[in-house]
């Protein structure tokens, strides 16, 4: 693999007139089959002859593997542009996951900015992603900045590059394999922000909890349950749980709720779960999906 990842930049080098240490590989595919490197070699050749500065959706079209659209970003921000694209749809988690995601930018903004400046920014988005709770073994984000535009300030490069990627991240949440819900699961009321985090990505990543997604099944003792179980400062006589803003646990018990509009919450493509847990002012939030019949379908083969 590595191998194989060398030769790709050598030829590209070759063809742009470049270092290959310049060249930077972005791959995924199936884990531990080599790339086939014939085809990569083949194809540089006419690849590089078609660049083209309107070439970007053409590009972002071409990485998609079970991606079912492509992913496309542009923010303006002071006196620049940042601009992205993505692909990924399966085996999303946060820290590792089978996403690759490239941003340019026109700030004339050095490296040592632009790396906290990316860093912040992923913590905010991919980092708060998780359709499986899956990770995987290459998974890339790059941000790259040809220094045209405006000097930017550390804010303002931050903000635009968290937009770019917030967005991106939402994009691969409404294209993960089967799902027919984009869920944000949102902890407050807890007594850390990683208390807050740790609670969210365990609810999210909960398989029973995506099941009643699945089936709109406001089942919301499974939501108490895995914050129970999720390692963190927790009292079952002081949790809620709502759907929507309707809440339907209170205490650590049922109350009495609105059924119409939490069925019709469900029934939606957008849903929110807020799970407070009473006990701080920290909170955190994650963006998942339903666990459905096509996700099985689509992963019980070799893909």
């Amino acid at each position: 693999g590595r191998r194989h990842a060398e030769r790709a930049c050598e030829l590209v080098g070759e063809r742009l007139g470049c270092d290959p240490s310049a060249v930077l590989v972005c791959s995924t595919g199936l884990i531990g089959i080599p790339l086939p490197i014939d085809a990569i070699e083949q194809g540089v050749v006419p690849l590089v002859g078609a660049l083209s500065p309107e070439g970007g959706t053409q590009a972002a079209e071409a990485i998609r593997t079970t991606d079912t659209v492509r992913k496309e970003t542009l923010v303006r921000g002071e006196g620049f542009v940042v601009g992205g694209m993505a692909k990924g749809a399966a085996m999303l988690a946060p820290n590792m996951a089978t996403m690759l995601a490239v941003l340019t930018t026109d700030a004339a903004a050095p490296a040592e900015l632009l790396a906290p400046a990316l860093a912040d920014a992923v913590a905010a988005s991919f980092n708060t992603l998780s359709v499986d709770g899956c990770t995987s073994t290459n998974d890339t984000v790059i941000v790259l900045a040809n220094g045209r535009g405006s000097a930017a300030t550390p804010p303002a490069l931050t903000a635009a590059l968290t937009t770019a990627c917030v967005d991106l991240a939402e994009q691969m949440c409404a294209d993960a394999e089967g799902a027919t819900k984009v869920v944000r699961v949102l902890v407050r009321g807890a007594a850390s922000v990683d208390d807050a985090r740790q609670a969210a990505r365990k609810v999210a990543e909960s398989q029973l909890v995506k099941c009643s997604l699945f089936g709109a099944d406001p089942y919301w003792g499974r939501i108490v349950s895995e914050l129970g179980s999720a390692g963190v400062a927790f009292d079952p006589d002081r949790v809620s749980v709502a759907y929507g803003t309707t809440v339907v646990c209170s205490g650590g018990i049922a109350t009495g709720h609105d059924e119409a509009a939490v069925k019709d919450h469900l029934a939606g493509r957008h849903v929110e779960v807020t799970a407070d847990l009473g006990l701080g002012v920290s909170a955190a939030s994650m963006l998942t999906n339903d666990l459905t019949h096509a996700y099985i379908d689509e992963n019980a083969k070799t893909s």
